[in-house]
């Protein structure tokens, strides 16, 4: 199965866990310690418990689903790291 794209991947990680306005979901390429990690982290602000939720059950069906995602094409870095984010309004338009 090809590698998501980390574009495809935020978006599809936006849409599920559809965080308030204003609210971003960003995700940092990281290196991965062993074949089992993943090569990102997914990262948001202060959310209210219901958004909580959504968010830890979306990330954990990600890192099960895609442990690993293509970086290819993104240049917005944190540092050393490719990081991209995305609103819920930069998803539905």
């Amino acid at each position: 199965m090809p590698l998501k794209g980390a574009q495809e991947f935020i978006e599809e990680m936006v849409r599920a866990v559809r965080p308030a306005r204003g609210q971003a979901i960003s995700v940092t390429e990281r290196q991965q310690k062993n074949a089992d990690d993943t090569n990102w982290i997914a990262g948001i602000g202060n959310m209210s418990p219901d958004v909580m939720v959504r968010y830890d059950s979306t990330v954990a069906e990600m890192r099960r689903q895609h442990p690993t995602i293509d970086w290819e094409g993104i240049t917005e870095m944190d540092g050393k790291r490719r990081r991209i984010a995305r609103w819920l309004s930069e998803v539905e338009g």
